[in-house]
């Protein structure tokens, strides 16, 4: 009785999980994959444009971490996002890009700079089983203003989900 009990659970769980699958793909959930960001304008600076205020933000993030006494890696998915905090004014972000743990540059988001408008945000997403940035990745994101701004966050998140484990933390841009 018992066997048969536990075979007709196993058989719900599988039914079960295989239903709550989610197959979308990122181009059906629009995770921008192009050289302009979401939610951003390509612009073009001119010679008369002054910048008033701006930083370069550091952005430390993860491709996997070590687990099992680092004998293991946990690859993650890293999602990156940047908020234009300002109520009034848009900022311009000049460059995103993208180092691994040497410090070699992986990927340069912006080919133009981009204009980011009050309260906007744009994000980038790398997959988890792109592990090129290795442990100590990170981005560099810079920003200007023609007139002082609120500073803007920029975040990261990073997740992984296998079986019946997860993780997952965040890591904000200085």
């Amino acid at each position: 009785m018992f066997k048969k009990y536990f075979l007709s659970l196993l058989i719900f769980v599988v039914i079960f999980l295989s239903s709550c699958q989610n197959n979308t793909t990122l181009n059906e959930i629009n995770v921008p994959t192009n050289i302009i960001p979401v939610n951003t304008e390509s612009i073009e600076l001119t010679d008369d444009f002054k910048s008033i205020v701006g930083q370069t933000i550091y952005l430390p993030i993860y491709s996997y971490i070590y687990h099992s006494n680092q004998k293991r890696i946990h690859n993650l998915g890293i999602t990156v996002t940047f908020h234009n905090t300002d109520l009034d004014n848009s900022i311009i972000i000049k460059s995103i890009k993208y180092y691994d743990t040497q410090g070699n540059l992986i990927d340069d988001y912006l080919s133009n700079p981009v204009s980011l408008k009050p309260l906007a945000s744009t994000n980038f997403y790398i997959e988890d089983n792109d592990t090129r940035g290795g442990i100590g990745a990170n981005f560099l994101i810079e920003w200007v203003a023609d007139k002082k701004v609120s500073k803007p966050i920029a975040e990261s998140v990073m997740i992984s989900t296998a079986s019946t484990q997860g993780i997952s933390f965040t890591s904000q841009g200085r």
